[in-house]
């Protein structure tokens, strides 16, 4: 369709100003026309959403969405069917296998596909993707992401002993260079030690991400007396972000809460939804914001970082936001007062008070719109 209305909406987009203020907005040829009180304008179709938040579209900055990589599925499972209009795909695909990724399924997809480049040639098609220099090729990394910048927002490389091998921090320290010297953000998984933590934070700078950053892996983000570590600190004061990245075996909740009494919480909220936890015990999106709320987060603490604070980094322009002109890609959302148990990676739980359930999805893309009824929660 090309016109949409959406009324008695309660907007949450903090970086717009709106914080459950009551507002219309009206949709037409896939942008936000115009936002206001009681708006009286013709449109294809009118959604009342009273009681409902409405947001802007999520975006997933960690996913694997290349099907022919060993943990990936298809965009729009993870995307769309999940409440997220937009997505990263982190290091599925490299400069090797890139073009048939675009070819056959960024340019297939409903939802919106951006890309985080694997330094490795080969991306995850095996794994142990960085345990020799022979897979890394700069020049090839380098021309791929000239190329296609208008959809490779950055790089990805793992730093993870069942990744780099022998290696050590040689392929990490290699990508940092690389990622700088083309002025594109780094994203890099953090897990099994080693290399170091403490090592690897060294190596970023301004802009990078660190994902995972939250597991209850050894060597992580805590000490042991359970304050953030000083090299993280000094990290986030260049400008390094930190991600959740939950995955199967990346998030902890207990970390997660030790590190917000040390004032320490995330700067952006992923999934790292794979064919592996899509089922649980990740779900989607909103399920692990769900989380986040539970041990302290605020509603609108975590819609800011899965909507304007990603699309800001990764310059995702016109996404992200509630604001005229901008794509109309948005949620309408519930926060449910329940009383379910739910688990982090490693087998902790909390019992959740509150949980978010999208109860729809506006997603736009040219002049049209289309919307999406699937209730999502932690299922």
């Amino acid at each position: 369709m090309k016109s949409l209305l959406i009324k008695n909406g309660q907007l949450l987009a903090p970086a717009n100003g709106y914080r459950r203020d009551k507002k219309d907005i009206f949709v037409k040829n896939g942008k936000i026309e115009k936002i206001g009180d009681n708006l009286d304008v013709e449109a294809e179709k009118v959604i009342d959403a009273e009681g409902a938040i409405v947001t802007p579209g999520f975006i997933d900055i960690h996913t694997h969405c290349y099907p022919k990589a060993f943990l990936g599925l298809d965009p729009d499972v993870l995307g769309l069917e999940r409440g997220a209009t937009a997505i990263l795909d982190a290091g599925s695909s490299g400069a090797d296998n890139y073009e048939d990724f675009r070819a056959n399924y960024i340019d297939k997809a409903k939802t919106k596909v951006f890309t985080l480049l694997n330094v490795s040639k080969e991306g995850l098609i095996r794994g142990h993707e960085l345990d020799s220099m022979d897979k890394l090729d700069e020049a090839k990394v380098k021309a791929t992401a000239e190329k296609y910048s208008d959809n490779i927002v950055g790089l990805k490389a793992r730093a993870s002993q069942s990744v780099v091998g022998e290696m050590g921090l040689t392929p990490i320290a290699e990508a940092a260079r690389i990622a700088h010297e083309i002025e594109k953000p780094l994203m890099i998984h953090v897990g099994n030690y080693p290399p170091a933590l403490t090592d690897v934070l060294k190596l970023v700078d301004e802009g990078d991400i660190i994902t995972h950053a939250y597991h209850g892996k050894k060597g992580g983000i805590l000490t042991e007396e359970g304050e953030i570590i000083q090299e993280a600190k000094d990290a986030r004061a260049r400008g390094v972000r930190f991600d959740v990245g939950h995955g199967v075996a990346s998030f902890s909740l207990r970390v997660y809460k030790q590190a917000l009494l040390d004032n320490f919480d995330c700067d952006m909220i992923s999934t790292d939804l794979h064919v592996e936890n899509y089922n649980g015990p990740v779900y989607n999106i909103a399920s692990v914001m769900s989380k986040l709320i539970n041990c302290g987060e605020s509603l609108d603490q975590v819609v800011h970082k899965v909507t304007y604070v990603p699309a800001k980094h990764f310059g995702l322009t016109g996404l992200g936001e509630l604001k005229e002109g901008c794509t109309a890609d948005l949620n309408l959302l519930t926060l449910d007062a329940c009383e379910e148990e739910i688990a982090d990676s490693i087998g902790d739980t909390i019992i959740l008070k509150n949980k978010i359930t999208v109860r729809k999805t506006i997603y736009s893309k040219g002049e049209q719109s289309e919307v999406f009824r699937k209730s999502i929660g932690n299922e």
